[in-house]
């Protein structure tokens, strides 16, 4: 994905018209209803699109509120595709089959090392032994509910079955980032944003990669080291 220099202020306004229509398609709405969330003629918005005329800075500012596409990337030659999400039918019709399969084969793993038969697990969720069989093979897609039915009875948390490693699962960790990252008061929202504070950033992620302990033992040895400095000679009575 091509960075957008924010810093950059010189907009390039011949790439404006075609990512303004790349980015309404792709969200899926028509131009007749952009039109009426700006309150302007239908005419206005495609002439918009066809670089007839060029659209006033809050405008654009709405139009890249409704696309979902930060301002900057409207005029960048290819900046609106690559803020796309075009994921490929057969990569992610494969990517259900290995999740299903690996779900499957999880529950079945963990109702043989529980010594729980079928039929147990079925009395148990009132789920047909049969549909059981058919899910910890991977034949059928287990239904949410059934896995949720299937999970308690095995004393698992259903949490653990989510997605965290193929591109989908990938896809969701960056989305509940987003949102953490959402709910952060302001004041840290634009600490973190500020490209100048990454040597800050990285110094809290070093530090908290070493441990509480071990980071109260280092400041427990850098307050003694001060002490020393500041009265040797009480150090060494």
């Amino acid at each position: 994905m091509a960075t957008i220099n924010t810093n950059d202020r010189s907009l390039n306004i011949e790439y404006l018209a075609k990512n303004l229509t790349i980015a309404r398609e792709a969200c899926g709405k028509t131009v007749k209803a952009c039109s009426l969330l700006l309150d302007i003629p239908t005419s206005r918005l495609k002439n918009y699109e066809t670089g007839k005329y060029v659209p006033s800075l809050p405008e654009i500012e709405a139009l890249s509120f409704i696309y979902r596409i930060p301002i900057l990337a409207f005029f960048q030659e290819d900046g609106v595709e690559d803020h796309l999400h075009t994921p490929e039918g057969v990569q992610i019709q494969r990517l259900v089959e290995i999740r299903q399969l690996i779900i499957g084969t999880r529950i079945h793993l963990t109702r043989e090392k529980a010594k729980i038969s079928m039929k147990q697990l079925s009395k148990t969720t009132s789920i047909p032994t049969s549909r059981i069989k058919r899910y910890e093979e991977g034949i059928t897609p287990i239904a949410l509910d059934d896995l949720q039915k299937i999970t308690d009875a095995l004393d698992l948390n259903l949490d653990d079955f989510f997605d965290h490693e193929s591109p989908l699962g990938n896809w969701q960790n960056t989305q509940s980032k987003n949102i953490a990252f959402e709910h952060l008061p302001e004041e840290i929202k634009e600490f973190i944003a500020d490209p100048n504070n990454l040597r800050y950033l990285k110094v809290a992620h070093n530090l908290s990669e070493i441990g509480i302990d071990t980071f109260n033992n280092l400041s427990d040895s850098l307050a003694k080291l001060t002490n020393t400095f500041q009265d040797p000679e009480k150090n060494f009575d």
